[in-house]
């Protein structure tokens, strides 16, 4: 559950300094909705005094979570004119082109409150029983929903990066419980994850605006279509079993691995990453993705032999 009470003032100076993080036009992109309930509102003085609820909760069943009916509460993204009322039932929606930090104010009723969130590019947020008093607000669960680009890999960590809409990051961590698939369907492992990939994330957010995944799908593989690379160079760092980087006479290149990758020395031998060493020679052949080569096979390259001293 969480609780916010924002000072007016620094609420209104933190949405126009943030407010220059949300995008204005669609660019082609899905637009970013943020819906919920409001489950409750008291007045301040109300609240203070501890008197009865200016509304008096109704409670029904929706997925499973009890809500109520405050009907007339005005819900605004601050710093635009992206605005909506709850309904009859309580219920909240706004569509629109914003992502990245940003505030929703949520007046009318007594009630005049903020809440600082991140918005997903093209993405969904869901605030379930929401509860307002004055100026503080209390959010049952923090849902959010988004697909994008995997952008960064720990998986000793359980911890993904992914940018929302190619626009906002956002830290996933992984769960025991996440279920992690491939576009099929079928179960898969934090290590069958490659930078540069896309995946749908679902997921709740905690306090300190971490995305818990309960879900994360792979989009179909843009590497079947993205044009093939090949990079021979020295391998300058290691983050096995994650990634390398290769300096090639083209630069830098990040090389993204994943449980298909074949690893093979130079006589043919089958290698983990942990057999490679900073300074290899290696080749890669793979996938052009934007954010590396997707690689499907890295080969050793046997070092070259110093040469023989001639005699005068």
């Amino acid at each position: 559950m969480r609780r916010r009470n924002l000072d007016p003032l620094g609420a209104v100076l933190l949405a126009l300094v943030l407010a220059a993080g949300c995008g204005g036009g669609s660019g082609g992109r899905a637009p970013t909705v943020v819906s919920g309930n409001v489950r409750s509102a008291v007045a301040a003085a109300t609240a203070a005094r501890g008197l009865e609820r200016l509304w008096r909760m109704v409670r029904a069943w929706w997925s499973g979570e009890a809500v109520a009916q405050v009907p007339g509460i005005a819900v605004a993204i601050e710093g635009t004119s992206n605005s909506a009322s709850t309904d009859e039932r309580g219920f909240f929606r706004l569509e629109g082109n914003q992502f990245g930090p940003a505030v929703l104010h949520f007046s009318g009723s007594g009630t005049d409150a903020r809440y600082p969130l991140t918005l997903p590019s093209g993405g969904e947020v869901d605030l379930v029983n929401v509860d307002l008093s004055g100026s503080e607000i209390t959010v049952g669960e923090h849902r959010i929903h988004f697909e994008g680009p995997i952008t960064g890999i720990d998986c000793r960590a359980a911890l993904l990066q992914v940018l929302s809409g190619e626009q906002v990051a956002f830290r996933v961590r992984l769960q025991p419980a996440t279920s992690i698939v491939d576009p099929n369907g079928a179960s898969i492992g934090c290590a069958d994850l490659v930078i540069g990939r896309s995946a749908d994330v679902q997921g709740t957010v905690n306090d300190n605006g971490d995305v818990l995944a309960v879900q994360l799908r792979l989009s179909p593989d843009p590497a079947a279509t993205a044009p093939s690379q090949t990079v021979q160079g020295t391998i300058t760092a290691l983050d096995c079993p994650t990634n390398l980087t290769v300096s090639s006479p083209q630069g830098n290149v990040q090389v993204n691995l994943s449980a298909s990758t074949a690893i093979r020395d130079s006589n043919g031998a089958s290698l983990s990453c942990g057999d490679l060493l900073v300074g290899d020679a290696v080749e890669v052949d793979g996938a052009d993705t934007g954010f590396g080569i997707a690689a499907s096979q890295v080969e050793r390259l046997a070092p070259t032999p110093a040469p023989t001293p001639t005699t005068p």
